[in-house]
C-alpha cells in the first residue's frame, strides 16, 4: 500500500481517481492547497502526488523523501523541477492528449467571437442599447490570414477547425518534419515571417526560456497593424503590459486568452478588464468527459509507476 497525495483540483473532480486508487489498495488523502508547505506539513511521507498547478520545487523535493512519482493533470509541467525530480528518481508524469478537441475548440470560439465582436454586441444590449452602427466593425474572416505559432498536437487540431473560416493558414514550427506537416496549411520558415502574415496570431508553444516573453514590444510591433493575438498556451508566452499597451494604442485591436502570466489574475492585471481583450479562466480543457478524466488518468499514471510499470506519459 502507497501513501498518495491529491491536491489543488479546483473544480475538476478526483472522486473517481480517489476510487480507483483505494480500490487499487492504496491510501488517498485529498488536501486541496496551492502552498507546497502544506503537503511537507501535513503528508510529508507520501510516495506518490496528483497535482494540477501546485509548484514543487527542489527544497520541497528533498523534504519528501518517499517521493516516487509526480503525475499532473495537465499537460504542462513548469512548475516542477525536473532536473531535482529526476536527480531523486522521482518520476514525472503529465496528461495524454485528452483535451485536444476541448482545447482546439475553445481557441477557435474566441478567436471567432472576438472577430465578431460578440462581447461588445452583447455588453450593449446588455445595456440597453440596440445599435449595431455604434459597434465596431468587424473584419470579414474569410479575408484573414491566421497564423499559428508552433504546430504541434493542438495547434493542428486549430487548423483543421479554422481552414473553413479563413483565406489563409499559417504556421512556424522548426521541429516538425515535412512529411507530418498539414495540408491546407502553409509553412513559413521565420517568426518575423509568421508575424509579418498573421492577422491573427494564436500562440501553441511550449514554454520554455527560448519562448518565455515571445510577445513582447519586440514582435507585437511586427505584427500588421490592427492584428489580433490568441494564447490557449501559456501565459509566460506574452509581456501583458506590452499587450496592453498595444491595445491602448490599437496596433492590436484584439486579444483573446485562456491563460495568463499569474493565475488567479492579479487585481491591478489591465488585460482583465480591457476592452478590447476577452479572457477566459485557463477553462479551455473543460468538459463533461474530461473534468472527470483529468484526475483519474494521472490516478492510472501513478499506480503504473508504484507497480514497477511504464506509465501512459513520463517526462523525464
Amino acid at each position: 500500500m502507497a501513501a498518495i497525495t491529491i491536491t489543488d483540483w479546483g473544480t475538476l473532480d478526483p472522486t473517481e481517481a480517489v476510487a480507483y486508487l483505494e480500490g487499487q489498495g492504496h491510501e488517498v488523502v485529498l488536501l486541496d492547497t496551492l502552498d507546497p508547505a502544506r503537503i511537507v506539513e501535513r503528508t510529508p511521507e507520501c510516495d506518490a502526488i496528483i497535482a494540477s498547478f501546485i509548484e514543487l520545487s527542489a527544497e520541497t523535493l528533498a523534504a519528501l523523501p518517499n517521493l516516487r512519482v509526480i503525475a499532473t493533470a495537465a499537460v504542462g509541467y513548469n512548475k516542477i523541477d525536473i532536473e531535482a525530480a529526476r536527480s531523486r528518481g522521482i518520476d514525472v508524469c503529465n496528461m495524454p492528449p485528452e483535451a485536444t478537441e476541448e482545447v482546439s475548440t475553445h481557441a477557435v470560439a474566441g478567436i471567432l467571437g472576438m472577430l465578431r465582436e460578440l462581447r461588445p454586441s452583447a455588453e450593449q444590449v446588455e445595456a440597453g442599447g440596440w445599435d449595431y452602427s455604434a459597434l465596431p466593425m468587424p473584419p470579414r474572416v474569410s479575408e484573414l490570414a491566421l497564423g499559428l505559432f508552433s504546430f504541434g498536437r493542438i495547434a493542428r487540431a486549430v487548423a483543421e477547425r479554422a481552414r473553413p473560416f479563413f483565406g489563409r493558414v499559417i504556421a512556424y514550427d522548426p521541429f516538425v518534419p515535412e512529411d507530418a506537416w498539414q495540408e491546407g496549411v502553409e509553412r513559413v520558415d521565420s517568426t518575423d515571417a509568421l508575424l509579418a502574415q498573421s492577422d491573427v496570431l494564436s500562440l501553441h508553444s511550449l514554454l520554455t526560456e527560448q519562448t518565455r516573453g515571445f510577445l513582447g514590444r519586440e514582435n507585437l510591433a511586427k505584427l500588421p497593424e490592427g492584428a489580433y493575438v490568441a494564447n490557449v498556451a501559456r501565459g509566460e508566452l506574452i509581456d501583458e503590459d506590452a499587450l496592453a499597451d498595444a491595445l491602448d494604442a490599437g496596433r492590436v485591436r484584439g486579444a483573446f486568452l485562456d491563460v495568463l502570466e499569474t493565475e488567479p489574475a492579479l487585481p491591478g492585471n489591465r488585460l482583465v478588464r480591457h476592452p478590447r481583450a476577452m479572457v477566459t479562466p485557463h477553462a479551455a480543457f473543460r468538459s463533461a468527459t474530461t473534468v472527470r478524466k483529468y484526475f483519474l488518468i494521472p490516478a492510472e499514471n501513478v499506480c503504473l509507476v508504484l507497480a514497477g510499470e511504464r506509465p501512459h506519459t513520463l517526462v523525464n
